[in-house]
């Protein structure tokens, strides 16, 4: 008699060494894209008790930010806005182009939200995966109805948008143009918590996604 046995064999599926043309696309319905929005209005010069700016604080949020966002698997683009904008950084898996321009970030002129919410949707609009503005102003945005505009564009193409605001004011200014969070999630309270509030926006991106993926 035959010892002989009809056994199955099964292994992982199809691979391909070096990786295949179609990766990056592939990749791209996973991967994460955030445009993180820092003001660097005239305002943003103001100094705490502690000799630092609030753009000097700033920069130190966004910093944290990029890197758990690019831990977490998201590209990163940057925008440095006053009436327009006045930086862009494209969105990246490699934070250090991103860390460059917050080391040279200077003030610059008025506020204006619009360009910067049309210039993050330009970027997202048109990819795919979860695809996130974050917004960080001190003070009150001048142009509501325009940016309230360009925010319902975001929507539609459902892309979220973040927002933290110096003061009750402020935060009160960005509510409107926000997907997600409240008042007092949005609301940074004073200068000295401003590099926790922007730092904070990317546990909310990230808890965000997870949210998304469960529903």
């Amino acid at each position: 008699m035959s010892d002989w046995v009809r056994r199955s064999f099964t292994s992982i599926g199809g691979t391909q060494s070096p990786p295949g043309r179609h990766l990056a696309a592939l990749q791209d319905k996973y991967m994460g894209k955030v445009v993180l929005c820092i003001d660097v209005s005239g305002s943003m010069a103001e100094h705490d008790g502690g000799g630092r700016s609030r753009l000097d604080l700033a920069v130190l949020g966004a910093h944290q930010f990029v890197g758990e966002a690019v831990g977490a698997n998201y590209q990163v683009g940057l925008i440095l806005w006053d009436t327009g904008v006045h930086q862009f950084v494209p969105l990246t898996a490699d934070p250090e182009p991103v860390y460059r321009a917050l080391r040279h970030a200077r003030i610059a002129g008025g506020t204006a939200l619009a360009p910067t919410l049309r210039k993050g949707i330009q970027v997202l609009g048109e990819l795919r995966g979860d695809r996130v503005i974050a917004v960080f102003s001190d003070g009150e945005i001048p142009d509501g109805h325009a940016a309230g505009e360009a925010a319902r564009d975001a929507a539609v193409r459902d892309i979220r948008i973040l927002v933290r605001g110096l003061g009750p004011g402020a935060a009160a200014s960005l509510d409107p143009i926000a997907t997600e969070g409240d008042r007092a999630e949005n609301t940074v309270n004073s200068s000295a918590d401003i590099a926790f509030g922007i730092a904070s926006m990317a546990q909310r991106v990230v808890r965000g996604r997870a949210s998304r993926a469960e529903g």
